[in-house]
């Protein structure tokens, strides 16, 4: 076996210098290559940050070519200094601008005729309405990126779908990445599992050339997320590769702690990227700059490709609160320099207090009552939280999808679905903005992993709701800094819904997301120093009347600036959260939103319970949450508000004849005493 192995390595060795140049894969690394470029991956004029520069705009004939453009700094191919290169809108990037080789969408191996010499190939992609090829350069010399991007462009499995894949060149190191972004496949409007084939890699000529393992039917495995943190790349780099190298992945630590939780080991994760197994390494690392702690560590045995882990033996201690920059690499591989040190460290910052405040773990949650496996999913995760009352908050999306989807979902789900690089499967559950699980595995294992987080802020919301006015305050309060990008997010949402029962079996519908205040782009809070608090005023009118579109189809589903779906206005809540720029949320809390009626007094909401429900031919409504002995009025309306059982009464169970009531949604209210208020529904079948 080890004789095969080492025979597999000359044969690599060999092929890289027939190639000239030899690649590593980085799949889903969660960075872009030197982390420059961290834009959001949009369209032109559809989010796109600023700095790119468009040069093609589809839709543009298979192989036609843009015009020529310059490489902004001194970049040499294979050896060889190149100013120039012009791109096909099948997918190449070639520095012989002066080629009119058409090249085809339909892609094959490399090396092959149908491509000119010296090239980079992403190839196998088409130029079809609304795709474009833009550029941007990155950093500062002598280390800049000029990349050249495919951007919401058409691949032919990928159907009405979209890929985003760049071409990256290097200055000094002289690299080229090709970098696997984002793909989606849709099909007659539904999310759809096909994946691309392409042929990635570089062509120095009609001979000679390197390609991607997987080519030319190269499957992108990349989510339709719109940040660089599922990305994959692939690092070609001119010459032979080195025997002893490693690349530095992440660390294995948390981003806040507690003083008292230090001192805490230093654990890196890194990549053998050299040709030979490591066994043994010189680690070091070192704080804000300070000290540097270095220790020679044996007795691994890690092979070319692998991923490793490794743990320092001197603990890492802090003096106090405060914010710390940890930077850890590894020099050297069995008692070699590694081959390439500008890649071989890893940085994270760590925030640290003397105390913190219990963190109230948020849920977000995308469902419909059209999926079946929802309706086992949310019984799972409410099986979970009902153990932890008062140590959660929970919202939930309603989606569009399967079938004709959800009547309550809206433009704002669309927008949180994206802010997450967009739901393909539901259930589906955020946890704390980074934790992404199907609920139908939710355990409390899960949970107390997530709880036991620190956090050092507070969130205290307030409000009332005055007619269809949703007035709102959050007071944020600080134990540590707030930074300059973190957002307040805030949505209104009606505790229980029931009127949007369609096919899964479910008739209760919990902590409906309605309507996001302003919007689902949030608040930028500012920043807020340590130990100090602001506080942010909103507010939202609820426009026209209530409607219960038909479902979540294009057509029907409500205009948010014109009419609403809030079933009960003395049913809502405000859950809010506060979101760093890299999804964590540092805090979340909810609050009911009290109702004032015309001589301002605000009503009391009490809980009432209906069994069965669904009910035929009666039902029987508990309602001892109500005060006292207190003389009760019971009234039930049809769905057209029709009037059809008013009752008072004494008694805190009442049972009701509904044998001859036509099967349907009615609505019980329940009035007692100083404002009390309760509110049902029930659905009678035959």
């Amino acid at each position: 076996m080890k004789q095969l192995y080492l025979l597999l390595i000359t044969f690599l060795y060999l092929g890289t210098l027939d190639a000239q140049y030899y690649y590593l894969p980085y799949f889903k690394v969660g960075k872009n290559p030197g982390e420059l470029n961290k834009d959001n991956e949009y369209p032109p004029n559809g989010g796109l940050p600023t700095g790119w520069t468009t040069i093609l705009t589809g839709p543009s004939a298979s192989g036609s070519w843009t015009s020529i453009r310059s490489i902004p700094f001194k970049f040499y191919f294979n050896g060889a200094l190149v100013t120039k290169y012009k791109v096909a809108t099948s997918g190449v990037v070639t520095f012989n601008t002066a080629t009119t080789l058409k090249v085809d969408s339909v892609n094959t191996a490399l090396p092959s005729a149908a491509i000119p010499d010296s090239s980079v190939c992403i190839w196998g992609l088409r130029a079809a309405a609304n795709d474009y090829i833009v550029t941007k350069t990155f950093g500062t010399a002598p280390n800049r990126q000029h990349w050249i991007s495919f951007n919401s462009y058409s691949e032919e499995n990928l159907k009405a779908g979209w890929i985003y894949a760049s071409v990256v060149l290097e200055e000094t190191t002289n690299k080229i990445y090709i970098v696997d972004q984002r793909t989606q496949c849709v099909n007659a409007g539904a999310v759809c599992t096909d994946k691309t084939n392409l042929t990635l890699g570089i062509q120095i000529d009609a001979t000679n050339a390197i390609m991607v393992d997987g080519s030319p039917d190269y499957k992108s495995d990349n989510l339709n997320n719109f940040t660089y943190e599922d990305n994959t790349y692939f690092e070609f780099i001119n010459g032979v590769q080195g025997q002893n190298d490693v690349l530095g992945l992440k660390h294995e630590i948390g981003k806040y702690y507690e003083t008292k939780e230090f001192p805490l080991e230093v654990v890196g994760n890194f990549r053998n990227t050299g040709t030979v197994p490591i066994h043994k390494v010189l680690y070091s690392y070192n704080v804000n700059n300070g000290p540097v702690y270095t220790q020679e560590i044996d007795g691994q045995n890690v092979a070319p490709l692998s991923d490793f882990q490794i743990t320092h033996p001197d603990l890492w201690t802090v003096t106090g609160k405060g914010t710390y920059q940890l930077k850890s690499w590894i020099s050297v591989v069995n008692d070699n320099p590694t081959a390439i040190a500008s890649d071989d460290t890893i940085r994270s910052t760590v925030i640290v207090n003397d105390t913190s405040i219990t963190r109230k773990v948020m849920h977000e949650n995308f469902s419909s009552s059209t999926c079946p496996p929802c309706k086992p999913g949310n019984e799972t995760l409410h099986g979970v939280l009902a153990n932890y009352p008062e140590l959660y908050s929970e919202l939930t999306y309603h989606f569009y999808f399967p079938g004709t989807g959800d009547p309550y979902y809206t433009t704002e789900c669309a927008t949180r679905s994206t802010y997450y690089g967009g739901v393909n499967a539901i259930p589906d559950t955020r946890i704390d903005g980074t934790t992404q699980i199907n609920p139908n595995g939710y355990t409390a294992q899960i949970f107390t992993e997530h709880q036991e987080v620190p956090s050092f802020y507070q969130l205290i919301p307030t409000g009332n709701i005055n007619g269809q006015k949703v007035s709102i305050s959050v007071d944020i309060k600080t134990i540590a800094p707030v930074s300059a990008t973190s957002r307040l997010y805030v949505a209104v949402a009606e505790k229980l819904t029931h009127n949007n029962v369609k096919t899964n079996g479910e008739t209760e519908f919990p902590h409906v997301m309605k309507k996001m205040v302003p919007d689902a782009n949030g608040t930028l809070v500012g920043v807020v120093p340590g130990e100090s608090n602001k506080v942010i005023n909103l507010s939202w009118t609820a426009p026209g009347a209530y409607r219960l579109p038909l479902d979540a189809q294009a057509a029907n589903i409500i205009n948010l600036a014109t009419e609403h779906s809030i079933e009960d206005f003395c049913n809502l809540e405000v859950i809010t959260w506060l979101q760093e720029s890299d999804k964590s949320v540092l805090q979340s809390n909810s609050a009911d939103l009290p109702c004032i009626v015309a001589n301002d007094n605000v009503v009391v909401k009490k809980e009432i319970s209906v069994n069965p429900n669904p009910g035929s031919d009666y039902f029987f409504i508990n309602m001892t949450s109500f005060d006292g002995n207190q003389e009760l009025k019971v009234l039930i309306a049809d769905a057209n508000g029709k009037l059809v059982y008013a009752q008072n009464t004494s008694l805190k169970s009442l049972f009701v004849n509904s044998s001859n009531w036509t099967p349907g949604t009615y609505h019980i209210k329940v009035v007692g005493k100083n404002n009390q208020e309760a509110n049902k529904k029930i659905i009678v079948i035959n």
